[in-house]
């Protein structure tokens, strides 16, 4: 069987596998989101939930217009992306570590630390995917 260049056209492969992981990651900070509401409409916030949940916020609604930019195949997909990228490792720092030793002092820390480190790699791998493949090259062309 001829492989052409029609074989690395549209969302399948590994962009695929990246799509249905951001599909799953928004519905997890969706929920996570809800239960923040959740705390400050019920009198249970600290000041620490305020700023997750605004954070959070932004964090599912760039990742929502990053989905929505692979289904359409636009080439905003990877800048879109970046901008996720950021504002998803500004709140894990914040959620899993700063937050952690301002108001829970008897966090593990270092397993939190591990977490944030292994998601920060598992991004950049994610970046370094959009940015280089042919796939999304050709899949990514409005």
């Amino acid at each position: 069987m001829k492989r052409g260049k029609n074989s690395i056209k549209g969302i399948g492969g590994w962009l695929l596998v990246v799509l249905l992981d951001f599909i799953f990651s928004a519905i997890t900070l969706f929920i996570l989101l809800i239960e923040k509401i959740n705390m400050i409409f019920t009198g249970q916030a600290k000041f620490g939930v305020y700023i997750s949940s605004f954070l959070l916020l932004a964090y599912c609604i760039s990742i929502s217009i990053t989905i929505f930019m692979i289904l359409t195949k636009r080439k905003l997909a990877i800048r879109t992306f970046i901008i996720t990228a950021i504002i998803g490792t500004i709140f894990l720092i914040w959620y899993y570590l700063i937050s952690q030793l301002i108001f829970n002092y008897n966090s593990q820390i270092i397993s939190n630390l591990i977490f944030v480190l292994i998601n920060i790699a598992i991004t950049v791998l994610i970046g370094l995917y959009l940015i280089k493949s042919k796939r999304v090259k050709n899949t990514l062309k409005k």
